[in-house]
This record gives C-alpha cells, sequence and structure tokens, in this order.
C-alpha cells in the first residue's frame, strides 16, 4: 500500500543542534563540526542505501565533499542562534525500485532548490534494519519496518560560485506554510506521475484524510525511535498508548462498515427473490 509521509523542519543553533550531526547520521559518516569541535561518528550504519550531495551549476565541485561543504556553512554562519539549514525526511514509494526512488528525490531537490542555487545533502535509508523490528506491543502489518525513506539537509544560504552567500536574501522567505505545502504537494504529484508511467493502480495525496473527504478512518501517527525503543523494552509509552488506541478504532470502524455493507446486501438480495 502506498504512504504518504513529508516533514520538514528548521535546524537551528539556537536549539542546540548540530548540521554535521544530522549530516553524520543521515550519510552514517564519521563527520567533524568545526564549530564546536566535535566529530559524530554514525559510520558503523549500514541501512545507508545511496547518498549525494547535489549542487547548482556556478557552486564549486570541492562542495560535494559533505566535510567541506559543512565546514564551508559553519564559516558562514556567525550567530550562535543561526538557522542553519531546512531538514527534510519524506517516506519512499516502496512500489518503486530503488533507482526510481532516486531519481525521484533527485527531481524534487532539483526543482525546488537547486534551481533556486541553493544546495542539499540527500541520504537514502533502506529501513529494514533488524533492530528498527517493532517491539510486540505495537502491531503492525509485517514484521520488519519497511519503511524506506530520504533524509534531505537544505542550507538555508544560497550557493554560488565562491561559496555560501553573505546574506539569506532570497531563500529565508520560503520558511513559510505556502512554500511547505507547496513541497508537499510536488513530491505527491512525482510520486503519482511515476506511479501513472509505470501502469501502477496506487496514489497518494498529500492532502489530510479530512480534506479527501475521508471521514471514517483516522490518521495514524508516527511512533518515533524513543517511543519505539521504550516499548521494546517493555514500557507502553504515551506515543505508544495514541498508537494502539488510533488503530483499534479504525479496525472496529472497519468491521462496522463492513457488517453494514453485508446487511445492506442482505436485504437487496431478499427483495431481488
Amino acid at each position: 500500500m502506498a504512504v504518504y509521509h513529508f516533514n520538514m523542519r528548521v535546524l537551528s543553533r539556537g536549539n542546540c543542534q548540530s548540521v554535521v550531526a544530522t549530516a553524520a547520521y543521515n550519510n552514517g559518516e564519521k563527520l567533524y563540526d568545526k564549530y564546536i569541535g566535535k566529530t559524530y561518528d554514525y559510520s558503523c550504519r549500514s541501512d545507508v542505501l545511496y547518498k549525494e550531495v547535489l549542487l547548482p551549476p556556478l557552486a564549486s565541485h570541492e562542495f560535494l565533499d559533505t566535510q567541506r561543504l559543512l565546514d564551508a556553512l559553519n564559516d558562514a554562519e556567525k550567530r550562535i542562534d543561526s538557522q542553519m539549514a531546512r531538514v527534510i525526511k519524506m517516506a519512499l514509494p516502496n512500489e518503486l525500485p530503488v533507482d526510481r526512488q532516486i531519481a525521484l528525490v533527485k527531481g524534487f531537490v532539483e526543482r525546488n532548490f537547486v534551481s533556486r542555487n541553493m544546495c542539499a545533502a540527500v541520504a537514502f535509508h533502506s529501513g529494514l534494519l533488524e533492530q528498527h523490528r517493532k517491539p510486540e506491543t505495537i502491531k503492525a502489518v509485517n514484521e520488519f519496518r519497511n519503511n524506506p525513506h530520504a533524509h534531505i539537509i537544505v542550507p538555508i544560504r544560497q550557493i554560488g560560485i565562491e561559496g555560501f552567500y553573505q546574506t539569506k536574501t532570497g531563500s529565508r522567505e520560503l520558511n513559510n506554510k505556502l512554500f511547505l505545502l507547496q513541497l508537499r504537494e510536488c513530491w505527491a504529484e512525482l510520486q503519482n506521475r511515476e506511479y501513472e508511467r509505470m501502469g501502477l493502480n496506487v496514489r497518494v495525496s498529500h492532502k489530510s484524510l479530512a480534506e479527501q473527504g475521508i471521514h471514517d478512518r483516522k490518521p495514524s501517527i508516527h511512533l518515533g525511535a524513543a517511543a519505539i525503543a521504550l516499548e521494546s523494552r517493555g514500557i507502553e509509552s504515551k506515543r505508544g498508548d495514541k498508537y494502539r488506541s488510533i488503530r483499534e478504532e479504525n479496525q472496529k470502524r472497519e468491521r462496522e462498515a463492513e457488517r453494514a455493507e453485508e446487511r445492506l446486501f442482505e436485504r437487496e438480495y431478499v427483495r431481488s427473490r
């Protein structure tokens, strides 16, 4: 079943966040944060399928190296509360092979960011690590979390032939709800176009269930690593409780809808005799 998930947030030093730590985690690499003098090592990860830095045409190819790109970004950002980057996490379509997933994400990034003289570091995770197995208290359709996804880091500053721009004019104004909605719609559009091209009878929507006119099913929630870690140790979490409650309510609604259809069929069958 096609799943749509798209989340974007702004990563800021003011919130004690490190863009280098995020990139190291995404890429499964060992990277050094020169701003705070700390090394982050996630080179033990085995679920990173693909990673790449995407640059606009005028940017120097030296920034294809993630460490050099992040060093330049830290040099450009002087304030202790600087907004460093937009961080995006998006679910990848299970129905497509990895090469098509990569092409879709790169097309999305090039259309929405590279075209605006912005760069991006993308990383693809398989979502199939055994340690990501959902605990018994969290019932799932599959034994493993089958959720391939992409992480994208987009520095707030634009980048050109001499490196990152001195000002954020032309990019900071994108920190608004309208731009987020445009990104969400674009990602759904690209997936659906690919589904159609491949003759697959599946579609996704960036709209909420209410906007789609679906009122008999509540939207599920993303559990997150913290809740899964607690549940795996036998500790029921508030988020896990909410997940179970929504799942049970939706299953109850589905059973009621099925019984209503059965009763209607029986009535129609009796009338026809």
